[in-house]
């Protein structure tokens, strides 16, 4: 259905908006053309923001749609800077992957690869910059109180066990390295960004000088991750690594898994935390 809604865009659009659709409603000095799309103006009455969905509603999962913009003057944008940002208000998160935005010509712009991780109040912010001596910003929010769950794209949910381990020190999985982390605020607080320290020693408690670390946090029993996107920013000494912008966004059972990479030797860890309002 949204390739067919893509390829009659293009149709009407390869020209410019000289073709338009005969369901044509006015919006003071900007024009609705799809009778069923979502329609906004920019919060600076810059941009007309007209959003057409498949089957009219996002769900979990991949989602895809399109985007018809034009400037104050009714004109279509063309060449515009477009960002998709999802964002779920009363979780306080947003989504890992990017949404990839492709203009198609005549103020159509595809949006893909906008994966919702679950269901709930989801926002889409559209963020339009135009122009190329004098560029003109403006943004504007598009409001979606109900996503309800894609059964066939739904995230694997994990309960979590009785027995639940919950030690802030461990051996990696292949017992090569043992790691251990300490937050700089303690408890480990709930929406609000902070620092680790991760303490990296091998087997028998040497300490690890120059590895390379990654790392990514989850929440298994509701199928999201991190709202941002933390990583280890300075080699302290003596085995000790800052890990700076972790954020935990509710209140719950969440994964950390370290990846640690020192010369030839690799290795990967998980710390479950229990967090609690």
């Amino acid at each position: 259905m949204v390739k067919r809604i893509v390829v009659v865009f293009l149709m009407l659009f390869t020209a410019g908006c000289a073709a338009r659709d005969p369901q044509v409603h006015k919006h003071d000095k900007f024009t609705k053309h799809y009778e069923e799309s979502l329609f906004e103006v920019t919060k600076d009455g810059l941009f007309s923001v007209e959003m057409v969905i498949k089957d009219h509603e996002l769900r979990t999962g991949v989602n895809m749609l399109d985007l018809v913009i034009h400037d104050r003057n009714d004109r279509d944008v063309t060449g515009g800077v477009i960002t998709v940002t999802p964002w779920m208000p009363d979780m306080g998160h947003g989504v890992f992957d990017k949404p990839v935005v492709t203009e198609r010509g005549g103020g159509l712009y595809t949006v893909e690869n906008i994966i919702l991780t679950m269901s709930g109040y989801w926002q889409l912010k559209v963020d339009i910059k135009w122009g190329d001596t004098v560029v003109t910003a403006d943004s504007v929010v598009f409001e979606f109180p109900d996503v309800k769950v894609d059964r066939g794209h739904e995230h694997k949910m994990t309960k979590a066990p009785a027995d639940l381990d919950l030690s802030d020190e461990k051996l990696t999985d292949n017992k090569i390295f043992s790691i251990s982390y300490k937050s700089m605020s303690e408890p480990v607080p709930i929406n609000r960004i902070h620092t680790w320290e991760l303490s990296v020693k091998t087997a028998d408690s040497r300490p690890v000088s120059g590895a390379d670390i990654s790392l990514d946090g989850d929440m298994p029993e509701h199928g999201h991750g991190m709202p941002t996107q933390p990583e280890v920013t300075g080699d302290l000494g003596k085995g000790k690594y800052l890990v700076e912008g972790i954020k935990f966004s509710m209140p719950g059972w969440w994964v950390m898994k370290f990846n640690i990479k020192a010369g030839d030797r690799e290795d990967s860890v998980t710390f479950n935390l229990m967090l609690k309002e």
